[in-house]
């Protein structure tokens, strides 16, 4: 009779469950199934996603594509137990950004990695993608959940996502389109979005105490937490039937006003700001104050309200502004002075 064989290595005993992998996948596919389009062929689950691109709807399409992550928001999700939130940011994120270019969502792709694979953040996470890209009609038509034991310490993960989209040469959004005497509307964020997080965690020290994000903070019905949680806006759904009537767009994300307006007008140019055309939220003062932060920091890291802005002729602005329910003058397009590109007054 031979002897049982002891076999000491295996994948599992390494830190990677295949078989919880494999079940993921088959719990995964319903919430994408639930976004795909006539344009996808084949489905999802083969080794690459095909997406036909169609030619009816364009004269010259060209394609634009984005990838982005949730920063150390991700962190806040993990001490609230919210997962879903950070899957509909990635899916925001990257629809603002193709945006700003003129182009809409055509399909999206995530990657998960872990250090030990966690079936509720996955199956939250890949939720808030799916409802989001259902939203503005685009499909997910694939992903990677890896396990990287070694790589991430106990009980971390990272998220990313990736998104193409297209847009007609004739409406694509170029620096050079943005002229002196254009105005600038600003739209509103849902708060701080996905930036300036790393600042927040040390201020607040949420690593190491979460009951701080029970707080409540004047002028706001939320606690901390909830509104550090909160979504990142997508613009689509608001200025969809405006796209025409812009010029540029800027998608105000880490860097603030200061860094992002500069990337969509000519070096020529600059963006003066009428600091007083909007409140700043009860969020930010609260950040500003308990951190001891100044004025410049703040604007310089966080979007300080302002989540979007449009660039457009001063003929088009009571039409966007009536679009744009929420929406106001934020400034003007001037010829540049003294090298800079952005004035806040």
């Amino acid at each position: 009779m031979s002897k049982k064989k002891n076999y000491q290595f295996s994948y599992l005993k390494s830190g990677v469950n295949v078989k919880l992998g494999n079940d993921l996948v088959k719990k995964i596919k319903p919430l994408s199934k639930k976004t795909l389009n006539k344009n996808v062929i084949g489905g999802i689950g083969g080794f690459g996603a095909v997406y036909e691109l169609d030619q009816k709807r364009y004269k010259k399409p060209y394609l634009v594509s984005a990838t982005d992550g949730v920063g150390t928001k991700i962190l806040i999700a993990k001490e609230l137990k919210n997962y879903k939130t950070i899957g509909i940011d990635l899916v925001a994120m990257s629809v603002n950004d193709i945006i700003v270019q003129g182009a809409k969502p055509l399909f999206f792709l995530d990657y998960l990695a872990f250090a030990d694979l966690n079936e509720k953040i996955v199956l939250d996470v890949v939720e808030g993608i799916s409802e989001a890209c259902s939203k503005v009609n685009c499909a997910v038509i694939g992903g990677e959940t890896a396990t990287l034991p070694g790589v991430y310490n106990e009980g971390d993960y990272d998220v990313v996502g990736f998104m193409v989209g297209s847009v007609d040469k004739e409406n694509l959004k170029l620096r050079t389109n943005t002229k002196e005497g254009d105005i600038l509307i600003g739209l509103p964020s849902s708060g701080l979005h996905t930036n300036g997080f790393s600042l927040v965690r040390s201020i607040f020290n949420s690593d190491d105490d979460v009951s701080v994000l029970s707080k409540k903070i004047s002028g706001e019905s939320k606690n901390l937490g909830e509104l550090l949680a909160e979504p990142h806006r997508e613009y689509l759904s608001t200025i969809d039937s405006i796209l025409n009537l812009v010029s540029g767009i800027s998608h105000i994300t880490g860097g603030g006003l200061r860094k992002n307006l500069p990337r969509v007008f000519s070096p020529n140019l600059v963006a003066n700001i009428k600091k007083n055309s909007w409140d700043i939220p009860p969020l930010f003062k609260y950040i500003m104050a308990e951190g001891k932060v100044s004025e410049k920091e703040m604007f310089d890291v966080f979007n300080m309200g302002v989540g979007l802005v449009l660039i457009a002729d001063p003929s088009h602005k009571q039409e966007i502004l009536n679009a744009c329910k929420d929406s106001w003058v934020l400034g003007e397009i001037e010829l540049q002075k003294n090298f800079l590109f952005y004035s806040l007054q």
